[in-house]
């Protein structure tokens, strides 16, 4: 192992609480094994900083249950001819505020699909919410009762990607289809939405899985 130096210790401290003044100060200061022993502290430190945001967004999330896609059944799955699995898995379409749709019927796995994306966001620092349609219009009808919709919206804006699962599967009535628009508009270029659903969109049947840019 290369011995550590001043430089490496600045690095790894770039997010902890002391400045590279001090930094600098205790590692010419160090003999190599002092300076090896304070650099897997700040390592050790940032790593456990991180791992707590992780959990922190992943409660937040509010998920159904903690999937992942690894070892998921991509062999119903249908994607646009310029998309697929890969782009998908990287979350790229979060970095182009892009949406994606989710479209099948029961049991063909657009809700694991949409919870594992979401814990994948959350688990690379992204802060993201998960929805059921019926839940979130809920929220915000009592959001808009209790004269705090906007406040509600604002905190709903935080995240980068929202989830909104089910849509379709139960009627909305036109408060809550307003509600609802509500939220897609405010993230109008400005986030992503995950939504499934077993509607067609289009008079040809659309694919399982695809982005649009809004």
């Amino acid at each position: 192992m290369n011995p550590i130096t001043v430089q490496d210790l600045l690095e790894a401290g770039k997010h902890a609480s002391l400045t590279g003044s001090v930094l600098t100060e205790w590692a010419e200061k160090g003999t190599p094994r002092q300076r090896e022993y304070l650099h897997g502290v700040l390592v050790a430190d940032h790593e456990s900083r991180l791992e707590s945001r992780r959990q922190r967004l992943l409660k937040a999330a509010r998920l159904p249950a903690m999937k992942t896609l690894t070892g998921f059944d991509y062999s119903s799955v249908r994607f646009p001819e310029d998309y697929g699995r890969e782009p998908l898995e990287s979350l790229d379409f979060i970095d182009r505020a892009q949406d994606l749709v989710l479209y099948g019927d029961a049991g063909t796995g657009k809700t694991h699909m949409a919870t594992a994306l979401v814990a994948a966001a959350c688990r690379q620092g992204i802060q993201a919410r998960f929805f059921t349609t019926s839940a979130l219009v809920m929220m915000l009808r009592r959001a808009k009762e209790e004269d705090r919709l906007d406040k509600e919206l604002a905190s709903l804006a935080k995240n980068q990607l929202i989830a909104i699962d089910e849509l379709g599967y139960l009627p909305i009535d036109t408060e809550g289809a307003r509600l609802l628009f509500q939220v897609v508009a405010d993230g109008y270029e400005k986030r992503s939405l995950i939504i499934t659903t077993n509607l067609e969109f289009f008079r040809h049947r659309p694919p399982a899985a695809g982005t649009r840019d809004r």
